[in-house]
């Protein structure tokens, strides 16, 4: 293994087992996280999606870092 950077990088779980249920984790709280999908179709522009998008990400962050 070759190391680079002198950045810790102990967050990266080397054993597949533990890795799989902690990813699963991370899946369910950010699934809890997500808005209401809403359904039918929508027509807008590339830019409109872009930012309905990213008001979506936003809204994400705020629900799990709790403000």
């Amino acid at each position: 293994m070759r190391i680079v950077g002198t950045q810790d990088r102990s967050e990266i779980e080397l054993d597949p087992v533990k890795a799989y249920r902690r990813a699963r984790v991370l899946d369910a709280m950010l699934h809890a996280a997500l808005p209401p999908f809403r359904r039918g179709v929508t027509r807008g522009t590339h830019e409109h999606f872009n930012q309905l998008a990213a008001a979506r990400q936003i809204e994400a962050a705020r629900k799990l870092n709790g403000t």
